[in-house]
């Protein structure tokens, strides 16, 4: 294990302005590291607007929780490092949807066009079951699940849809799969 370096002065001092809520001085971290934190996301993500509402997030909870920030080390180490987790977070929650939407029969398979007359049934009675199981989700929950799986909307795009923050549509998202989880356990593999 590496031995952790101190933060520089110049980041304690810019930190500690911030924690102070100087909005000068988190403007001046956000124009020094936004271009180079959203080429860093997109590396993970593949795609840059979510790129950007990651980045965005980072900085939105840095500045919510300033007032309790502690900076172990460098800035940028702090700021990279949190948008990596940020990106990391999105990619599982990304691929446990495309798996439950894979589960549940919402995506064609292209070696089977035309499905035997059981599979179809199943499928049928699968999808039948999610729109039970959708449509008894609190309000919130389920206008949040059909923009996403309905009509294919980023949290970003969700989160502004419904003048919520993105974190919000993401804990909406988080909940419902639970309940769908619970009521569908029956369709699941």
């Amino acid at each position: 294990m590496t031995e952790r370096l101190p933060p520089p002065r110049e980041d304690r001092a810019l930190a500690g302005r911030i924690r102070r809520g100087d909005a000068g001085a988190f403007e001046a971290l956000f124009r020094e590291h936004h271009a180079g934190l959203c080429r860093f996301a997109e590396g993970y993500v593949r795609d840059a607007a979510v790129a950007e509402e990651l980045v965005q997030d980072v900085f939105f909870e840095l500045w919510r929780g300033r007032a309790a920030w502690e900076l172990r080390a460098s800035l940028r180490a702090y700021l990279f490092g949190a948008v990596r987790n940020r990106a990391l977070n999105h990619l599982k929650r990304a691929n446990r949807e495309r798996g439950w939407l894979a589960r549940l029969g919402r995506e064609a398979d292209p070696a089977d066009p035309s499905p035997a007359p059981d599979r179809a049934a199943a499928e049928s009675e699968a999808a039948a079951a999610v729109a039970r199981a959708v449509a008894r989700l609190p309000e919130r929950a389920r206008m949040v699940v059909e923009l996403r799986w309905r009509h294919g909307l980023r949290h970003g795009e969700i989160a502004e849809a419904m003048g919520i923050s993105v974190k919000g549509v993401e804990n909406q998202l988080g909940r419902a799969l639970k309940a769908l989880r619970a009521t569908l356990g029956d369709f699941q593999d």
